[in-house]
């Protein structure tokens, strides 16, 4: 792979047009992928978790970190854009099948965008936490009609959508059936179990800045940390 993980992330950012590249492997991806769109910062257990449930999805092949460098709801704070893909590297650890990628758009529409021009021979689902998913369906992140751009988005994509925090896999269903039935059968729900429903990277971080400690990522990532000695100061 041509380049340091930072300037890939910089010509990544100077393209104009929707765009991923990948990290781990220099090989384009090919059969069905459930890609997770997230921050990272840091990885958690919890995403992997996501990334186990998508893997017994029907058509799904191999699984995805996509780190979105551009976020339609807040900016960039915490570890370094740069430090985020080392902590997904450092992830593969235990999960050496990872794909590590990133993408220069917030909105997932645009996302999906930059992946099926980058391998069109690949298909891809996007796996989302329940926030994110009520995201994906508010008007104020659309110019003009939102079916316009979500019609053609769940005609190539599925969604697999898990339930976070407080929110139950039945709670989820009936948003999903009174919010987005129009794309109902093409939004796949599973259920995540309250441990990893807990997690949350703003809380890791927290507990880092005070001078705790914290399980909640893999040990790759937790090692990753020390060494980089990220978080320690708000």
């Amino acid at each position: 792979m041509a380049g340091t993980i930072g300037e890939r992330l910089a010509d990544l950012a100077r393209s104009q047009a929707p765009a991923v590249v990948r990290f781990d492997a220099d090989e384009g991806l090919r059969g069905g992928w459930a890609v997770l769109p997230s921050a990272f910062n840091p990885p958690t257990r919890a995403h992997l978790r996501l990334l186990d449930l998508a893997q017994g999805v029907a058509g799904v092949e191999g699984s995805a970190a996509l780190l979105t460098t551009r976020n339609v709801a807040k900016g960039v704070e915490g570890a370094a854009l740069e430090d985020r893909i080392g902590m997904l590297l450092a992830a593969r650890e235990s999960r050496p099948g990872l794909a590590v990628l990133a993408a220069n758009q917030a909105r997932i529409v645009d996302q999906a965008a930059g992946l099926w021009e980058a391998w069109p021979e690949a298909s891809f689902d996007f796996v989302l936490g329940y926030d994110t998913l009520v995201r994906l369906f508010d008007h104020q992140y659309y110019t003009g009609a939102m079916e316009a751009v979500l019609d053609p988005f769940f005609e190539r994509h599925r969604v697999i959508a898990a339930n976070r925090g407080e929110v139950t896999e039945g709670e989820m269903r009936e948003w999903v059936a009174e919010q987005a039935s129009r794309y109902a059968e093409r939004i796949v729900t599973v259920a995540l179990d309250r441990e990893h429903g807990r997690m949350a990277s703003s809380a890791i971080r927290a507990r880092i800045e005070a001078g705790e400690g914290s399980d909640d990522f893999p040990q790759g990532v937790a090692e990753y940390i020390r060494e980089h000695a990220l978080y320690e100061e708000a």
